[in-house]
């Protein structure tokens, strides 16, 4: 139990040096890619039965994937439904960046990582199987902030990443 403790505390404290002291500026996170690398208006794009949350971009499988921004990694999960192979990273602003269809996953939960850090590798695991290689990255968020967007269905704020990376 002490150990326990001990983790939930360090995470904490991990969370608010995070969201204190990193910049919010973010990056493409595909190592080498920049804007042509997904469409600019993928972002809320009417999706099936709901919108496309985040964007899309496509690169090489086993391009290097990086944190847009830096932050600690809360969540790292393989063949988790639609998503596949993905990461999760809490950053500064309260955010969370959503990091899916990885072909490999090269961190772990608890991990302080910047925008240096190698995360992953593209990937299409999860409903991108079959598909051209890319990564699905979103933003959420629990305060409206930037160009955002509400999903009822998930109860969620999503911000839109291509206007972050302007």
């Amino acid at each position: 139990m002490k150990k326990v403790l001990k983790i939930a505390t360090g995470v904490v404290v991990g969370l608010l040096a995070v969201n204190m002291l990193l910049p919010t500026k973010i990056q493409n996170p595909v190592e080498g890619c920049g804007r042509e690398s997904f469409h600019p208006q993928s972002f809320w794009h009417p999706w099936g039965d709901h919108r496309h949350r985040g964007i899309d971009i496509f690169a090489k499988k086993g391009t290097a994937v990086h944190p847009a921004i830096g932050g600690i990694v809360v969540a790292t999960a393989r063949n988790y439904g639609k998503g596949g192979n993905c990461v999760l990273v809490f950053s500064s602003g309260l955010r969370l960046h959503y990091y899916a269809h990885l072909s490999e996953i090269d961190t772990h939960v608890g991990a302080i990582v910047t925008q240096k850090s190698v995360i992953g590798k593209v990937g299409n695991t999860g409903n991108a199987a079959g598909k051209p290689s890319h990564l699905h990255y979103s933003i959420a968020t629990i305060i409206p902030q930037g160009d955002w967007q509400w999903d009822p269905k998930m109860m969620t704020i999503f911000v839109n990443p291509i206007k972050e990376m302007e």
